[in-house]
């Protein structure tokens, strides 16, 4: 169990504190389940009250109703507030977690290559495989089964989970976090198909690039490129099962739900957002801004920021009207034949 002060809570830019009352916190937990070592992030009033019952000691509390809640509070109680609740819970929750807790050791199992760099307070867990010329650099954690390839180069506090897998010369960047069972590296998928209808493998002989900050979900696969580079800038998130194909580039900050795919080629702006199950032909472009949602399919290039869905991908507001008009298309069938027979017109 971690104890966290309360005074370690005084650093974070989305909070401000109201009663600094020294306590120790065990554990965040909603409302519902808190107990009396408990910090509990406050957005309604009958939340509070719930805490309160259950004598948590801290709160962080929503700036918009702590006006009206304060006089309920007392004064050996942890009360802060902030203008967001999730903006609290990115600063704050990361001092509770455990999960991520590693030692900074390497396990007498791992197989690191005498030329491999690895730099100081590494951790590397069991059975991973460092190969020759790879390039691990400070505060780096390496989780068990995990294969970096050679001449691969991972960059300061990148945390990679169990069975994880960096293609040879692909570059992982600084602050990445990625999940157990992603290929980064993997074989971009080009054939040549001649006039017998046989496939002829084209080596992908280009590398993949994680700029800073970029964080992978589990079975993801990030293809290498053809000839030059598979790039994901800074910031990007995808959740999991995302499949980035050979050649992507992928702008900063993008933010993409469970099966995202991108075909080969495709050039992406920064800021995209997406719900899941996005399909994204190969070969086109995408605007700055873009937000896409659930299962649409872009087949074109979108050259304006804006909000698109469907498939294919037309303006959010027509494709509302057009999935309104879908439950009504047998009866407008029907009603049609009708004219039809009536015009004589069959």
């Amino acid at each position: 169990m971690k104890l966290i002060a309360s005074e370690n809570l005084e650093v974070y830019g989305s909070i401000k504190i109201q009663q600094n009352t020294a306590v120790y916190f065990s554990n965040v937990k909603p409302a519902n389940l808190c107990d009396s070592k408990s910090l509990v992030f406050i957005s309604t009033a009958e939340m509070l009250e719930t805490a309160v019952r259950k004598k948590a000691c801290g709160f962080i509390i929503l700036e918009k109703i702590y006006p009206e809640v304060k006089a309920r509070l007392s004064i050996d109680l942890f009360i802060a507030t902030t203008p967001n609740i999730h903006w609290a819970m990115s600063e704050v929750l990361i001092l509770f977690d455990e999960i991520q807790l590693k030692t900074q050791k390497i396990h007498p199992t791992a197989v690191i290559s005498p030329s491999a760099q690895i730099g100081k307070n590494v951790s590397i867990s069991a059975y991973a495989v460092i190969e020759d010329f790879a390039v691990i650099e400070d505060s780096v954690s390496v989780g068990a089964h995990t294969v970096i390839e050679h001449h691969a180069v991972v960059k300061e506090n990148t945390n990679l989970s169990a069975h994880v897998f960096i293609g040879s010369y692909c570059q992982i960047g600084r602050n990445c976090q990625i999940s157990a069972q992603t290929v980064i590296g993997s074989d971009g998928f080009g054939y040549f198909t001649d006039t017998q209808f046989k496939h002829h493998k084209i080596a992908q002989i280009g590398i993949v690039v994680l700029e800073d900050n970029v964080e992978l979900g589990a079975h993801c696969a990030v293809d290498r490129a053809t000839l030059t580079e598979t790039r994901i800038k800074a910031g990007s998130k995808l959740d999991n099962f995302c499949h980035i194909a050979h050649n992507v580039e992928l702008g900063e900050n993008a933010i993409a739900a469970a099966a995202f795919k991108v075909a080969g080629s495709t050039k992406i702006g920064k800021n995209l957002m997406t719900s899941g199950g996005i399909d994204i032909n190969g070969h086109v472009t995408v605007a700055d801004n873009v937000i896409l949602t659930a299962r649409t399919g872009i087949t074109t290039s979108i050259e304006q920021p804006g909000i698109y869905g469907g498939f294919p991908a037309v303006n959010h507001k027509d494709n509302l009207k057009i999935m309104a008009s879908i439950p009504h298309l047998p009866k407008i069938k029907k009603q049609i034949a009708q004219i039809m027979k009536h015009l004589g017109l069959e």
